[in-house]
């Protein structure tokens, strides 16, 4: 009698055993080769390395096979030839270990279960109120967060402005439901927007919501107008004499692809980076956690004629967000070009000293000072 799921657990045997039963389902002829070459990614069993029998993990296929057989009955097979060539077809009902295959989905819904009791740390709580709505999960969650249960969170703080919105803003995208909004940029009027939803990004704790809006200004394009979650006045309506827009194909991905964060500066173009590491320790950090996608090390960190750093490139826009991770580094990371790029840099340091530089002059006299006691 089989004591356990066949299916369960991370081991060769469960692996085994779901690859045959996806064969069963075909109820077409395999062979333990089939499943071998299947296992190892292989087109078919014809391209196998060596024997099925010199194949590692041979032992746990077959016990896979017998587990498998034992649980359906022999009745329900089909077998055909004998040692190495034998192979074998499912001819019994439809669904083939159905209960057992349910056990093991039913156990990996418990799995995501107690992450999402975990996770009420790491989501805004707005998509936990929506998502179990009127369920005793959500209780569950709350008697977790009060106890100090939780092992998730997050750094950035999750209360934000108009944060609520997040789960309708996502329905309606789902649904592609035409929203007329009231938005208020930063010291500018108040201006109502007939909106079409397509994606939500969130950024340094900010969430943004993309789309297309018939107001748009003429330099605007047509699609991925940003509004700001913590700019949004009141609760957006829905509007239902209005075709939704739908953007193309890959926009989004393409949108962001070339940028770090949300925004497209006009007239902006992706442009090779070279940036350097004045010390290990910031070159470490930006080879383990990447400037931008597009990072690519062209001089390992190392002691050179000139000086002692690690150089990398990035493809991307110069954005205030690219700007911004730039100097979250200070000193530790200097654009070497292009030189308009460096420039720029420049003259944010500049101001920069500029405002700091009473405070330097004084700590430079104290010095003066000390030295000539």
């Amino acid at each position: 009698m089989i004591r356990r799921n066949i299916f369960d657990g991370e081991g060769y045997a469960a692996l085994f055993a779901n690859i045959i039963y996806k064969f069963l389902k075909t109820r077409k002829w395999f062979s333990n080769a089939d499943v071998m070459a299947e296992f190892l990614g292989l087109g078919s069993a014809k391209e196998l390395p060596c024997p099925i029998s010199k194949c590692a993990h041979v032992k746990e296929l077959t016990k896979a096979l017998l587990d498998i057989r034992e649980a359906i009955g022999d009745s329900n097979f089909e077998i055909d030839g004998n040692n190495r060539k034998r192979k074998y077809r499912y001819i019994g009902d439809d669904g083939p270990l159905k209960n057992m295959r349910n056990a093991k989905v039913v156990k990996d819904l418990r799995k995501y279960w107690h992450f999402c009791q975990d996770s009420a740390g790491f989501f805004p709580i707005s998509w936990l109120e929506y998502f179990f709505k009127d369920c005793q999960d959500l209780l569950d969650i709350k008697t977790r967060q009060q106890k100090g249960e939780q092992v998730l969170s997050a750094s950035l703080d999750r209360m934000l402005t108009n944060i609520e919105l997040l789960p309708m803003l996502y329905q309606a995208i789902v649904e592609k439901q035409v929203l007329l909004i009231d938005y208020k940029p930063y010291e500018k009027e108040l201006q109502t927007l007939t909106f079409h939803p397509h994606y939500l990004k969130e950024f340094n704790g900010r969430w943004h919501l993309f789309g297309h809006s018939e107001e748009k200004r003429p330099d605007f394009p047509e699609f991925g107008h940003d509004i700001a979650l913590d700019r949004i006045i009141g609760k957006p309506r829905e509007i239902y004499n209005v075709q939704y827009i739908s953007p193309p194909i890959g926009f989004y991905k393409n949108f962001f692809k070339n940028i770090i964060g949300v925004s497209h500066s006009i007239g902006a173009k992706v442009e090779e980076i070279h940036i350097r590491a004045h010390s290990l320790y910031i070159y470490k950090l930006t080879e383990t956690k990447k400037i931008h996608d597009s990072q690519e090390i062209i001089k390992p960190f190392g002691k050179y004629d000139d000086g002692e750093y690690g150089d990398f490139i990035v493809r991307l826009e110069v954005n205030n967000e690219f700007i911004g991770a730039i100097l979250h580094y200070g000193a530790g990371l200097e654009i070497v070009g292009p030189e308009e790029v460096r420039i720029k840099f420049c003259d944010l340091v500049a101001k920069l000293y500029h405002f700091y530089e009473d405070g330097i002059n004084k700590v430079n006299k104290k010095e003066s000072e000390k030295m000539t006691e």
